[in-house]
């Protein structure tokens, strides 16, 4: 299901069993924050789709997936930014959330952190585990959050990866989950984003950009409303600076007076875009996030 809905589906494996080489302490308390659904006990495999209870049954488990894939929430996430020093094994992830729905939100942000291409024959036979549970930030509990209606809320959590794990099979999976057990025993998610760490990398860019012809300053980014560039260096005076969507479509274009230029938004939408600063053959380029 993950492959064939990338982007759409998520998914962790949970190894609740201590003999197991791929057993995760904070996967077994994970577990047991759900009431036991196996007559009053639990048992494994078993599934929970968006926090709710689908059973040990696997047959029926592709349709469950695809009825949840349809439920609408109010509940949206941006990814703002990743950062990952692969000499130090560490970085941070910065996502935004924000509430469209009429209620208020109170949840906690789940940040997973799992491997593909695990080695380990189980006693099912299976030799090859993906999505396996390696970590969770800070721990099972995750970061509290309250959403009131219309509300946003950006956090920006650090994380780190054992010198064991191939950071080229690590994902970094972030949900938002209710956690209060509700009446039918489910503790509903709201809405999630998951990738590769790798993938992530150079999405977030730092404040200051240099070349040898010049040095490029953004701020604040994340902007609302509007930013500001400072160059420095003997190409800074009289640059251009060009803003591009995603798709490749230019944005706008804003040029410095002396070593500066303000940018407006002007009605552009949230998201990531990058800019092109270009001065005779000085050439620098970055990412701006633009948030609500």
């Amino acid at each position: 299901m993950t492959e064939e809905n990338p982007g759409r589906v998520a998914h962790v494996e949970w190894h609740i069993y201590s003999a197991s080489p791929l057993y995760s302490a904070e996967a077994n308390s994970k577990w047991r924050m759900y009431p036991p659904p196996y007559q009053g006990g639990y048992a494994t495999p078993w599934l929970w789709v968006d926090g709710k209870n689908r059973s040990y049954s696997i047959g029926p488990w592709e349709n469950y997936i695809l009825d949840q894939m349809d439920v609408p929430s109010d509940v949206g996430m941006t990814h703002l930014g990743t950062t990952y020093d692969s000499t130090s094994r560490s970085g941070e992830v910065q996502v935004e959330y924000y509430n469209s729905g009429s209620d208020t939100i109170r949840a906690a942000v789940q940040f997973a952190i799992t491997e593909d291409s695990c080695h380990y024959r189980g006693s099912n036979g299976d030799s090859i585990h993906n999505a396996v549970l390696r970590d969770y930030v800070p721990n099972q509990n995750g970061t509290s959050i309250t959403l009131p209606p219309g509300g946003t809320d950006t956090l920006t959590l650090a994380y780190s990866l054992n010198p064991s794990w191939n950071h080229d099979m690590v994902k970094l999976v972030l949900y938002l989950q209710n956690m209060t057990v509700q009446p039918d025993s489910s503790m509903p998610c709201y809405q999630g984003i998951a990738s590769r760490v790798l993938a992530f990398v150079g999405v977030q860019e730092p404040r200051m950009f240099s070349t040898g012809d010049f040095r490029v300053q953004v701020g604040p980014n994340p902007c609302r409303t509007g930013c500001e560039f400072t160059l420095s260096g003997a190409a800074a005076n009289g640059a251009r600076i060009s803003l591009y969507a995603p798709d490749g479509r230019l944005v706008s274009n804003v040029q410095t007076a002396g070593n500066r230029a303000s940018w407006s938004r002007n009605g552009v939408a949230r998201g990531v875009y990058m800019y092109r600063v270009t001065s005779g053959t000085a050439r620098a380029q970055g990412k701006l996030v633009v948030t609500d």
